[in-house]
């Protein structure tokens, strides 16, 4: 039966293998670095906590000289002669100032000679010796993932601030002054409906706050100003072009002087509606992913029933034993998800095998040449040679007893496995693989929220399930393109992914999946 179907295999570690090309700058990219860069920060607090043990210890020293001092001062007298009498004429005081003096002065002289903050500063530099400080492109890019989150899975606004991520309290909270920054990094990017919510969020944070990062007089001069450039940009875009769809993320439908941003952000919510199918526009796509990134149900129950889950050995007696467990997802394009696919131990090596080679994932190019770094896919790939491990040309095997396909790289019948993993919100937007005829993906973990592969086209997502392998075909029987197969990463909301791929190329494959002389099948 998989022998008549259009190819792509994807395994779910999760991670996905991309091109190995190192990018500066681009820890947010992927959860490997993330946890690097955590590891990083432990020591740095690590030294941090230290100087601030000692420094208190220094202060305790002297704030006690200043406390056995206070027995002299609390003796009143009306003059300072009258004073000086008491105190020099009390063989207590004498004794104790001698002491003062003489013993308790030496230990905080030592105190104020000895220089914590140098000795600190050394070993902060030794922790920075060779490790990689986050710059300004992972600040803004980790800022830019949480608005792509927000925008996905249409996450409430206060929730998202208090560590609430889709349902799971975490104990990570926003100040009035990070909703500020987000803010301002939506309105510099034009996403000015995105930016006024930010900005009401900072102010409401600001009053719980008592204006301890930032005071409300401050954030309603943003507010303002986002509300004007929003409604003269709506206004202005009316005016030029009236049937116009705006972006909800950068625009509401009506100014926010007339109906303020929350309500309008319900009523969009309430009032979407969802179309799917070949002949979709642009902002259907867009809409249909995110719906499905959010585990919303596109088809309808005539067509979720037809679906069915089997065992089958391929007629191959390495899975007499333990045949494959298959899942449909869809019928038209064909999309199947194969269960328990790899085990524990040969997930655990993938992943160390990929870790050291992992690089900023590229896409091609603009203009159609070459490869570029850019905002649809944000993950770190790595691409594994077959020779590098055993399990490799093992991996290359099991695929191809699965799916009936040619599948050896060295033989040019497919790529080289790609593992790829990804970072905060990390995805890849919706897209086409027509380059080659089919691909498994292969999930190499539980992601906790989010980070399914989605097909708005086709109405249908796959989770990723660690161990289990997703594959449809690109192209049809005919060699045609299949607009259906358009696809795309969902963001990873919370946790991490590792995913690995296998693309599988069509000119191999004459005699396995023979071609149709039906422009449509």
């Amino acid at each position: 039966m998989m022998a008549s179907i259009p190819v792509t295999f994807l395994i779910t570690i999760t991670a996905l293998l991309l091109r190995n090309q190192p990018v500066v700058g681009d820890m947010f990219s992927a959860s490997a670095d993330l946890a690097n860069t955590f590891r990083l920060e432990q020591q740095v607090v690590n030294v941090l906590g230290e100087l601030v043990a000692q420094t208190e210890a220094k202060l305790g020293i002297i704030r006690q000289y200043l406390k056995d001092y206070e027995s002299v001062v609390e003796e009143k007298a009306a003059s300072e002669e009258e004073f000086m009498e008491r105190v020099a004429g009390n063989p207590i005081h004498a004794y104790r100032l001698m002491k003062r003096l003489y013993f308790d002065w030496q230990t905080v002289e030592k105190e104020i000679k000895t220089d914590n903050w140098r000795n600190a500063l050394r070993q902060l530099e030794h922790v920075r010796m060779g490790a990689k400080f986050p710059k300004e492109e992972d600040f803004f890019g980790a800022a830019q993932a949480l608005v792509r989150l927000q925008d996905t899975y249409e996450l409430n606004m206060t929730q998202l601030a208090r560590g609430n991520l889709w349902g799971r309290q975490t104990r990570a909270e926003l100040t009035a002054q990070d909703c500020l920054f987000m803010g301002k990094h939506a309105f510099n990017a034009g996403a000015y409906a995105r930016a006024v919510e930010w900005f009401e969020e900072s102010y409401i944070l600001a009053g719980q706050e008592n204006n301890r990062t930032l005071r409300q007089d401050q954030v309603m001069e943003f507010i303002q100003h986002a509300i004007n450039m929003h409604d003269d940009t709506l206004q202005q875009t009316k005016k030029r072009h009236p049937m116009a769809v705006l972006s909800h993320t950068n625009s509401f439908r009506l100014p926010l002087k007339e109906k303020p941003a929350g309500v309008q952000r319900s009523e969009i919510i309430r009032s979407r509606k969802y179309n799917v199918g070949k002949h979709i526009t642009d902002q259907d796509d867009a809409t249909n992913f995110n719906a499905l990134c959010r585990g919303e149900t596109l088809l309808n129950d005539k067509l979720l029933a037809q679906l069915k889950c089997w065992y089958d050995s391929r007629r191959q007696p390495y899975f007499l034993l333990m045949p494959i467990k298959i899942e449909q997802n869809s019928m038209e394009p064909a999309i199947y998800s194969f269960h328990d696919v790899l085990s524990d131990d040969e997930i655990e090596t993938i992943k160390q095998l990929a870790k050291p080679l992992l690089a900023r994932s590229m896409v091609q190019g603009r203009t159609g040449v070459g490869h570029e770094v850019s905002n649809v896919r944000t993950s770190k790939t790595a691409w594994l040679p077959e020779g590098l491990h055993p399990l490799l040309n093992r991996l290359t095997r099991r695929i191809s007893l699965i799916t009936g396909l040619k599948t050896n790289p060295i033989s040019d019948e497919a790529e080289l496995l790609q593992v790829a993993n990804y970072g905060i919100g990390g995805h890849y937007a919706p897209h086409h693989d027509y380059l080659m005829k089919g691909k498994a993906d292969f999930e190499l973990n539980d992601v906790e929220r989010g980070g399914s592969t989605a097909f708005p086209r086709a109405g249908v997502a796959v989770k990723p399930v660690r161990g289990g392998a997703a594959f449809w075909f690109n192209l049809k029987r005919s060699g045609k393109p299949d607009p259906l197969t358009l696809h795309g990463a969902c963001p990873v909301l919370l946790g991490h992914k590792w995913v690995s791929n296998k693309w599988i190329r069509e000119t191999a494959q004459t005699f396995n999946r023979r071609c149709s002389l039906d422009a449509n099948e």
